[in-house]
């Protein structure tokens, strides 16, 4: 008996141990999908060169990033999302999802996780909105510079294309990239789980390539690996983001035809941080255990 708990114990120490290799390799799916997306949209952007040349207009960024956003950008950003899941999809499942505990989905997408995970990224939309606001009062000349860059990186006026990018392929692309692939990377290397959390959120963040957006894509990312990691399915992060995303769209433009004051939206994200902090409080004590045990998986099968 004591030399079994020996080889146990052996056990968890190995398993404790930091496995450089799997945080290093980590890092592929990062360089994967800033690959993937500059090879994507660089053939967009040969094409809009090209019309402006037939059009005589005048070479400059602004006008062949307009170009390339009116006829170019929805598709060129479909098809980097299309790529990128066919890389994503099979590496997640195969690589990591059929190595893991089995997960009971029964309860794991559940009402209560479910709602839960839904309404975290519903508080973040205004918790970000607000900060928004203040950003947008203290750094003007940021914001200013912030909101040009978000009108020359529009997708144009295919309100479909924009529509599936944004609200299905996007989302889904960046959860199996980051709370997937990475996430479960980052796990395997044996990290303490905030880190890995905060590591994928930052680069998260990163990889949206400007300060103001970078800053709260680290906060969605961190927000998103929570919910990842707490509830062990994928679905429920991409419908969380899908949602933000939904929030950060049609119901801001919402909120804009309704005219709601500086005041207002500063109440909102102030009521808003505290739900949030109640309901990550909620999360963080649901002891509900969604990995199957051994004697259940026994009996499905």
């Amino acid at each position: 008996m004591a030399e079994n708990n020996g080889e146990a114990k052996i056990v968890t120490e190995e398993r404790k141990e930091f496995r450089k290799a799997y945080f290093f390799l980590s890092f592929i799916p990062f360089a994967i999908i800033l690959a993937v997306q500059t090879a994507a949209t660089t053939p967009g952007m040969i094409l809009a060169v090209v019309d402006i040349n037939k059009q005589g207009m005048p070479m400059e960024i602004s006008t062949m990033m307009d170009v390339f956003n009116q006829k170019y950008a929805a598709f060129c950003y479909v098809i980097y999302c299309l790529i990128c899941m066919a890389i994503f999809i099979p590496w997640y499942y195969k690589g990591l999802v059929k190595k893991e505990p089995k997960v009971d989905y029964r309860k794991a997408l559940g009402i209560k996780p479910a709602i839960l995970s839904v309404s975290i990224l519903i508080c973040m939309y205004f918790v970000i909105s607000g900060l928004f606001i203040i950003a947008d009062n203290a750094f003007p000349s940021v914001m200013e510079k912030y909101n040009e860059l978000m009108k020359m990186s529009s997708l144009g006026t295919n309100v479909f294309i924009t529509v599936i990018y944004g609200y299905l392929l996007g989302p889904v692309t960046e959860e199996l990239c980051f709370r997937g692939v990475m996430q479960g990377l980052l796990h395997k290397s044996n990290m303490s789980y905030m880190s890995v959390i905060v590591i994928q959120g930052l680069l998260f963040g990163i990889m949206h390539m400007n300060l103001v957006q970078g800053v709260y894509a680290f906060m969605l990312g961190m927000a998103l690996g929570y919910i990842r990691y707490k509830y062990k399915t994928l679905i429920l992060s991409v419908v969380a983001h899908i949602v933000f995303n939904f929030f950060g769209t049609s119901v801001e433009l919402f909120l804009e035809g309704v005219g709601l004051s500086f005041a207002h939206k500063i109440i909102f994200a102030a009521v808003a941080a505290a739900i949030a902090v109640v309901l990550f409080v909620v999360v963080a004590k649901d002891k509900t255990s969604f990995v199957k045990e051994e004697a259940d998986i026994k009996n499905a099968s």
